[in-house]
C-alpha cells in the first residue's frame, strides 16, 4: 500500500486510473515498471482495452509501449487514390465462387 501511495501521490490519478482497475493490475505494473509515464501508459491501455492481468504482463514483457504506433507502411504513398478505394472496397465485398 505504501508503494502505491508513493508511486501515485496525486489523488486525480488514483481516482481516474487505479480505482478503475483490479488490485492485481496495479500490483503487476508497480512490480514490473519503474518509471511513472510508462506505468501510466500501461494502466491506461489496460483500462481502454480490457486486458486481463496475464495479458497486461505479456504486453509489459514485450515492451509494447516502445512499439506502439511504429508500424511502417507505404500504402498511402505508393498506391494511387483509385487503387486504394478499389482495394478497400474489395476487401469488404464477400467473395462468391462461380461453378
Amino acid at each position: 500500500m505504501r508503494a502505491l501511495a508513493e508511486a501515485w501521490p496525486e489523488p486525480e490519478i488514483l481516482q481516474s486510473l487505479i480505482a478503475k482497475l483490479p488490485w492485481g493490475h496495479n500490483l503487476r505494473v508497480l512490480d514490473r515498471i519503474k518509471d511513472r509515464p510508462t506505468r501510466e501508459w500501461y494502466l491506461r491501455a489496460a483500462l481502454e482495452y480490457g486486458w486481463s492481468q496475464d495479458v497486461l504482463v505479456l504486453q509489459i514483457k514485450s515492451r509494447l509501449h516502445e512499439r506502439e504506433g511504429k508500424a511502417l507502411t507505404n500504402f498511402q504513398r505508393e498506391l494511387p487514390l483509385q487503387s486504394r478505394i478499389w482495394r478497400s472496397r474489395s476487401s469488404k465485398t464477400p467473395t462468391t465462387s462461380i461453378s
